[in-house]
């Protein structure tokens, strides 16, 4: 649409300050979109004002806002203070905002009016993800209303600055978690827990204001997106350095064991599929028995978590014990049939939601987890890793991280080098050692060529 240009007239100071008083000076950004300069009689600083024309209408509709205040006399802050790119980019602004909202009306919609706070950026973008299948949107929005909402849900978009966003960052990672627990009542007061003390604590917070900071971040970009914002580049707001390497729990073969043999028989197989396969809780709670292949010995997950939303099947391939125990527990079986039930295991809650399904559930595997870790004198771990388990037994055996990437069902071996990358120098180590090729050239002094023998003639 609008393009940014040079003015002959208004791109400095000097050459506005030479023009007429009191007269409106225009500039073409674009069909239909003009920024239009204004300096008062009095002398003072001039305005930047979008305007802009639907010539598409009929009859034709005409908008106009002021943008900012000209850095006549005054150096440009960015916020209130313009240069003339800077209002040319705040008008494209408008303009885009103006144009999608003639669109919304020509389709029969209904443009928001008044200010667009971060408060709606969040609902619409929020109802987008939904739409699109993102997984977690309940637990983003819990977190939303904890630590995004009430310290900047009420600001206008177009208000909100980057210096602003980062200070929100910074104070969000001093403070102390919030406790958890059961859903707090209207009006009850927020209960904190000590703050952070330990170099790893500190880290701890400043790895979850990061991802809080990420998901502000989509929104706002979203909001651009859809032609709400000032054209702000929400990168410039820098997340903390070096804090996401927390410490993964893997399970030795002696604990997996162990917890294998504390789980009663339902649980015990889902934790099984877990550490056959390292698929994620809810991969597996929607396994049929279909899925398992037994003559390719893979599991074909059907439900894998995508990026974005959505899900992204992939296949699963078995270790000769992991394909024996799926024959057994698949055997006569229907293959639509579940292939993790949890028939015999009482629910310690949602019981009349839930009733007359036999399958897991979300969050069913949490309480489940804690009391055979205890039986089974196992330092508290929880479901998902076993998942990491599963890697770190992969990566410690010299699989390549590419493989085990596939295996996990990411896109890239970007998220299983974080993870396990540590791992892998010793692995690799021991896996050239073991099948590298022997030369049987070492100890000698000079390297003797092989005679080769010409073929006879026949």
């Amino acid at each position: 649409m609008a393009r940014t240009k040079r003015s002959t007239d208004l791109d400095t100071r000097n050459k506005r300050l030479e023009l007429a008083l009191g007269r409106r000076w225009m500039d073409t950004l674009g069909p239909g979109a003009y920024l239009s300069y204004e300096r008062p009689p009095s002398g003072g600083s001039g305005s930047w004002i979008a305007r802009w024309c639907d010539l598409e209408a009929t009859p034709r509709v005409y908008k106009q806002a002021r943008v900012g205040t000209a850095d006549d006399f005054m150096d440009a802050d960015g916020i209130k203070i313009l240069t003339f790119t800077q209002a040319s980019k705040a008008a494209q602004a408008k303009f885009t905002e103006w144009s999608r909202a003639a669109v919304l009306v020509a389709g029969g919609e209904v443009p928001h009016e008044g200010p667009y706070t971060v408060a709606d950026v969040w609902r619409d973008y929020l109802a987008d993800a939904r739409v699109r299948g993102v997984h977690g949107v309940r637990i983003m929005d819990q977190i939303a209303q904890a630590h995004i909402l009430p310290e900047l849900g009420a600001m206008d978009v177009t208000a909100l600055t980057p210096r602003r966003v980062q200070r929100w960052h910074q104070e969000l990672a001093q403070q102390p978690r919030r406790r958890t627990g059961r859903a707090r009542r209207e009006g009850e007061e927020v209960i904190f827990q000590e703050k952070p003390a330990t170099d790893d604590e500190r880290r701890a917070r400043r790895d979850t204001a990061n991802r809080i900071l990420t998901n502000l971040k989509a929104a706002l970009n979203f909001a651009q997106r859809h032609g709400h914002g000032r054209g702000v580049n929400w990168s410039e707001v820098k997340p903390f350095r070096n804090v996401s390497q927390a410490r993964v729990r893997f399970l030795s073969v002696e604990e997996q064991q162990r917890l294998v043999n504390a789980c009663p028989p339902e649980f015990r197989a889902l934790v099984q599929g877990a550490l056959f396969t390292g698929a994620r809780y809810g991969e597996l709670t929607k396994l049929q028995v279909r899925d398992f292949n037994a003559q390719a010995g893979t599991l074909f997950i059907q439900f894998g978590k995508a990026k974005g939303g959505g899900y992204k099947p992939r296949h699963v391939a078995l270790t000769e014990e992991g394909q024996r125990w799926f024959v057994s527990h698949s055997t006569g079986r229907r293959g639509d049939e579940l292939m993790f039930r949890r028939g015999s295991v009482a629910r310690s809650g949602r019981k009349e939601a839930l009733s007359g399904f036999d399958g897991w559930a979300a969050y069913d595997e949490v309480h489940a987890m804690e009391l055979a870790c205890e039986a089974g004198q196992v330092d508290k771990v929880t479901f998902h890793e076993l998942r990491h388990t599963y890697a770190s037994g992969l990566v410690n055996r010299g699989v390549p991280l590419a493989f085990v990437a596939e295996q996990l069902g990411h896109s890239d071996i970007r998220m299983v080098q974080k993870h396990y990358g540590h791992l892998a120098p010793s692995a690799k180590a021991e896996a050239i050692r073991s099948l590298a090729p022997v030369l049987g050239i070492g100890g000698l002094g000079v390297v003797q060529p092989l005679e080769i023998a010409k073929p006879v003639s026949g």
